[in-house]
């Protein structure tokens, strides 16, 4: 559609000049100090073609010229002409009479030819042009042109080849300018290339989904995450590549951002692969508005975090656990044993801990080095898995001192589990060919409430009794606390 141009009218009145395919709409103008006349030129279909385009423009500039300088300020900001011109590329007719992109009035344009307006290196490729509509009839493309100031513009025309009455045949068409355009359009296609190129080169996956949660738009990062190819993910839904408590609380985090506007900076979620395997991804969310300011979808980040997650839970893990045996740590053994303190005096039951101390261990370092030493006390772990229940808890508090607290029961029942230990960890270590006979445990127990109230008591006396075992070695004591001075304890053997 060529543009309009509106004139300047009395208030309640308009009018409208349309150039190219004209279309003056006329109410009446100003008071300028004389009556203007002004005809009203509607565009009835099937009244298109150039001569009554000509006619009705020459029309115009006749019943305009009181206001002379009205419209010279217009057709300065036309970019559509009329014109006509010789086999030989020299102008006859140009309409309107100022071709306002090009600097040149009516009478310049018709002392030039067309080659005039070429650049040089395209002069040579006219008579080509000359050649086509003398062939075909007619032509149609883009040309580069010289404006009279010397700036280059890119000039989209369509022409026809015509004949005079007096036989004569002449080439006529319309030109307009279409520069900025394209420039624009270019601009968008670069933009486009550097959009989609930062998006492919980066690690980063970039997605765009509707407001059902469709894939619409993505970068190869993502398709690397899922494993999907581009036809299986393009419209696939969020809940396909993920279980469904990840999926609750992403919609969660979605709705969210959909009712207050305002993004999420960083949130983990688990995404499924095609194969199956998961894999943790880190993301923030933007809300996407149409033209009309309505939301549209959502766009976001993610990142791949496996390996972060990973550590993390490495590092969790070692926070609580043994790197050698696997079993808890003294830490984890200390939070746990304040737990099951609290739990015991809520439900009113008992619970006894025993700690356990090898026998002669030192000797197997000295003796056989500490790869052996770290090997034996990996054997002593599993031989203390074996004995126990799944509601016993089990930890390493360091060097060849272990620790249980006895889970699951009322009254528990220490001195049985330390027999049964004792029996077994008092077997032959067959370790790469070595047999070690002579290590042995020592085992000290200690039961809440009797023993302690807290952690750190009932760990100290379960010490004790352990250190009063060692003395016999492979042996267990149990604190005892029945003598009327609670600061002069008794150990008792009841082995």
């Amino acid at each position: 559609m060529l543009p309009t141009y509106p004139l300047r009218t009395a208030p309640g009145y308009r009018s409208v000049v349309s150039c190219g395919a004209l279309r003056v709409e006329a109410g009446r103008l100003s008071r300028i100090g004389r009556r203007i006349l002004i005809m009203e030129v509607k565009n009835v279909e099937g009244r298109r073609n150039r001569d009554d385009l000509e006619r009705r423009i020459a029309e115009l500039e006749r019943v305009s010229c009181d206001d002379y300088e009205m419209f010279n300020e217009i057709f300065h900001c036309v970019n559509e002409f009329i014109f006509e011109h010789d086999l030989h590329g020299n102008f006859i007719g140009v309409c309107p009479r100022f071709v306002g992109f090009l600097g040149y009035g009516r009478e310049e344009m018709i002392r030039l030819n067309v080659r005039d307006l070429l650049l040089k290196k395209d002069q040579k490729q006219f008579q080509s042009y000359l050649d086509r509509v003398v062939e075909n009839g007619r032509d149609e493309g883009l040309i580069r042109l010289v404006t009279k100031v010397g700036r280059r513009r890119i000039v989209e025309h369509k022409t026809l080849l015509v004949s005079t009455p007096g036989g004569d045949r002449t080439i006529r068409g319309i030109a307009r300018d279409v520069t900025d355009m394209l420039e624009t359009e270019q601009a968008l296609i670069e933009s486009e290339i550097r959009f989609r190129t930062i998006l492919d080169s980066i690690e980063d996956g970039y997605f765009e989904v509707d407001l059902e949660g469709n894939m619409t738009f993505f970068n190869d990062a993502i398709i690397n995450y899922v494993g999907y190819s581009f036809e299986e993910f393009h419209g696939m839904s969020y809940r396909k590549f993920m279980d469904e408590a990840n999926a609750r609380r992403v919609f969660e985090i979605f709705h969210n951002v959909f009712v207050t506007g305002t993004p999420t900076k960083s949130f983990d979620w688990e995404l499924i692969q095609k194969d199956g395997a998961r894999i943790f991804v880190e993301a923030s969310i933007s809300l996407q508005k149409n033209r009309d300011g309505n939301p549209s979808g959502f766009c976001g980040i993610i990142r791949d975090i496996s390996e972060r997650k990973r550590a993390e839970k490495e590092l969790a893990y070692l926070a609580y656990h043994d790197a050698l045996t696997g079993l808890h740590n003294r830490k984890a053994f200390l939070e746990k044993l304040d737990e099951s303190i609290r739990e015991a005096k809520r439900h009113e039951n008992d619970r006894s801990i025993l700690y356990i101390d090898l026998d002669h261990f030192k000797r197997v370092n000295d003796i056989y080095g500490h790869e052996i030493g770290d090997r034996l006390l990996v054997q002593v772990a599993d031989r203390i898995r074996k004995v126990l229940r799944d509601t016993d808890y089990i930890s390493r508090l360091g060097g060849d001192e272990f620790a249980v607290i006895l889970g699951g029961v009322t009254k528990p029942r220490p001195e049985k589990l330390a027999e049964r230990l004792i029996r077994s960890l008092g077997k032959i270590y067959d370790i790469q060919g070595i047999r070690i006979g002579f290590v042995t445990p020592s085992i000290g127990i200690s039961t809440y409430p009797d023993d302690g109230h807290d952690a750190e008591t009932l760990l100290k006396h379960a010490d004790s009794a352990m250190y009063k075992a060692k003395e016999e070695r492979n042996s267990f004591y149990v604190y005892g606390s029945e003598e009327p001075k609670a600061h002069h304890p008794r150990i008792r053997r009841i082995r």
